[in-house]
């Protein structure tokens, strides 16, 4: 049983989430859940932000600051902290795109989890952010957890922001392969064939399913590491033929896309 959110996207960041009640058994959309009352209807503990002080992009040094806001909804029904990690210093119109498109996605993010919430359900959400450099890039990834009041277990979400710091841009995916519609079949590929061994979930390549078509809403949440093209994925987005919940990243290796990268990009997969 689950709800499927529509996707929310920014300039340079993607929001995509899905709600989804645990249930076994229950496959047909519903705009509520009922799962059972025994479990835990708050989080232990906030999810802490990861990531280094400073970073080095495009020649430029960018302190790391942590923040966090709390809030609550008028009814006391919903409860929520948010933290993000944003950069000063380097180039200032890097920093203020960056700042800007981060606290956006963050925003996003809460306001998806109140629009959709089921009425007088008590629920607290939770962000903790990952920052990341390279030589021309700064971005930063937000896991958010959905906890709702008798939930079988926590609701994951995903967001994420990447910053040009060449030319205080956004980097989508139309801009980071010389063909989009290319890069989302390669994608799509590189997923069928790597995740089923990350999951544990049977033979490669995985069949086809919505969750992995090779369109821009199921690989929008991506961020540039070393390894390669670090894509978070929702619960519930594999859900024919993986668990409804916990996905973990998956990295596309540089080596699967570099034939399809536009040009100035192959910057990305260079450390700071």
């Amino acid at each position: 049983m689950s709800m499927r959110l529509p996707g929310v996207h920014l300039a340079g960041s993607a929001v995509g989430l899905v709600f989804v009640a645990g249930v076994a058994g229950c496959g047909s959309p519903t705009t509520s859940a009922s799962p059972p009352s025994s479990v835990s209807t708050t989080a232990s503990s906030s999810p802490a932000p990861v990531g280094p002080t400073s970073g080095v992009s495009n020649g430029q040094t960018y302190p790391v600051a942590p923040s966090s806001s709390t809030g609550a909804t008028p009814d006391g029904h919903g409860t929520w902290t948010l933290k993000l990690l944003t950069i000063s210093g380097g180039d200032g119109k890097v920093a203020d795109a960056f700042n800007t498109a981060v606290q956006a996605s963050a925003q996003q993010l809460l306001d998806a989890a109140k629009r959709d919430a089921a009425p007088a359900t008590t629920w607290d959400f939770q962000t903790a952010p990952h920052i990341f450099f390279s030589s021309a890039s700064v971005s930063e990834q937000f896991d958010g957890v959905y906890f709702a009041q008798g939930a079988a277990h926590p609701i994951d979400t995903a967001s994420t922001v990447v910053i040009d710091s060449r030319m205080a841009t956004p980097i989508t995916l139309k801009d980071l392969f010389v063909s989009e519609q290319a890069g989302l079949d390669r994608l799509s590929q590189q997923t069928k064939q790597l995740l089923p061994a990350v999951l544990g979930i049977g033979p490669a390549p995985m069949a086809d399913q919505p969750g992995s078509a090779a369109v821009e809403a199921n690989f929008a949440n991506w961020v540039p590491t070393p390894q390669g093209i670090q894509i978070s994925f929702n619960d519930g987005q594999f859900s024919q033929s993986a668990p409804a919940h916990g996905v973990p990243p998956l990295t596309i290796p540089w080596s699967a896309v570099d034939d399809l990268l536009a040009p100035g990009m192959t910057a990305l997969r260079q450390p700071s």
